[in-house]
């Protein structure tokens, strides 16, 4: 329905927008989807098309794929672009892309070169999210067929969305945003990796959105690194959402904190609020990471009373914990394995010390590195449901 409602507002718009730089639309290609990997010395762009015939039909039943994937090699993203002519029957039209799907190959030798069509061109509207293909080259994302939305850049585009708004390891990062990241002084990017779990091979065939357990799927998994333009390293789960928590990126997630007798409970991180502060010690500065969290009690494996004050204070005190532990983590990861700064400490002390900033900018990796970094977590929780004790500890009873 949603590409239904899509396509009728492509035609609304073509018949508003007058004759300037009009085009019919069965003149047009809808480009939902960009891929941009390395090819030997060259630059391979595969776009992804809406199939309309296939979305709107009333009896579309997976007899015909959803998508139509052309692909083209070039010194540059624009030569390959109007190369791609020579075999797509439509002018592409890339308004309402989706997603920017990188391969990791392309991403460790250097992106920028590469994204400077997206940035310049009129047509390309900065509001897309960017991902990293992990072990994996992005023609070989953009080629599955998945199911329940087997657009797979609006099924790529969603879980982005609800991942990062419910779970919180993954960044749903606008490419408008990412190139604010790169140029942003202190700060490195994060990206969110997709990889393909299952044989790439099978799920290019319409089969795998005809099975109730498609044996291939596509799946967030960490977050990537960036130094400069290059891929520099990964963040796994536990990481990412400690990166996230860090700079604001929580909206809601869960935490698993443990029975003392066995079991766990689960509690449900409503909202986060982060702060980062500079302070300086004899010209040498120091961060202090702020967090406070809300949440309620989701889920219950144990017996408790919640009745008790105590009962909610202990919980609270192993919420702030393990959250403690996912943002230490990651600074730990971020400062010894990588030595780079993707908090933006150095843009917190850009803001504090000009001076400072201006003197150690240009080596600031290395005393990032070295950086004294405190985390300081609050935790209130508002809620316990509806039972004040654990159905499981009633039902033994």
């Amino acid at each position: 329905m949603k590409w239904k409602l899509l396509i009728v507002s492509v035609i609304s718009s073509l018949l508003l927008s007058g004759c300037w730089n009009s085009r019919e639309l069965d003149e047009i290609g809808i480009a939902v989807a960009l891929g941009i990997d390395k090819s030997g010395d060259k630059i391979l762009i595969s776009v992804q098309l809406v199939n309309p015939g296939e979305i709107s039909s009333k009896h579309s039943g997976g007899a015909k794929a959803p998508i139509v994937i052309y692909q083209e090699t070039g010194d540059t993203v624009f030569e390959a672009l109007r190369k791609m002519t020579k075999t797509v029957p439509l002018k592409t039209f890339f308004p309402h892309l989706r997603m920017l799907v990188i391969g990791e190959n392309l991403a460790k030798e250097g992106i920028a070169t590469s994204m400077d069509l997206l940035a310049r061109d009129q047509e390309f509207r900065p509001d897309f999210y960017v991902v990293i293909a992990k072990d994996h080259e992005a023609h070989q994302v953009l080629k599955m067929l998945v199911p329940v939305e087997k657009i797979t850049a609006q099924n790529l585009f969603k879980k982005l969305e609800t991942s990062s708004s419910v779970w919180a390891p993954t960044v749903a990062l606008t490419f408008g945003e990412l190139l604010d990241e790169f140029i942003s002084p202190g700060k490195q990017a994060v990206v969110t990796g997709v990889q393909i779990v299952g044989d790439p091979e099978v799920g290019k065939y319409t089969s795998n959105l005809q099975s109730a357990d498609p044996p291939v799927r596509l799946q967030y998994t960490d977050t990537a690194i960036f130094k400069d333009d290059k891929l520099h390293g990964w963040l796994n789960e536990p990481e990412s959402k400690g990166y996230n928590y860090i700079v604001g990126n929580v909206k809601s997630t869960v935490v698993n904190v443990p029975c003392s007798e066995g079991g766990k409970v689960s509690i449900e991180i409503l909202k986060t609020k982060a702060k980062v502060l500079a302070t300086f010690s004899k010209g040498n500065p120091s961060i202090d990471v702020n967090l406070e969290a809300t949440g309620n009690v989701g889920e219950v494996q144990c017996d408790m009373d919640f009745k008790k004050t105590k009962t909610i204070e202990d919980l609270e005190k192993k919420v702030e914990r393990d959250i403690k532990d996912k943002m230490m983590q990651s600074i730990k990861t971020a400062q010894e394995s990588y030595r780079v700064d993707i908090f933006g400490f150095g843009d917190v002390i850009h803001r504090e010390n000009y001076r400072y900033w201006n003197k150690n900018k240009k080596e600031w990796d290395e005393h990032f590195a070295e950086l004294p970094v405190h985390v300081n977590v609050k935790t209130n929780i508002r809620q316990t449901g509806k039972r004040n004790h654990s159905i499981v500890n009633q039902i033994r009873e």
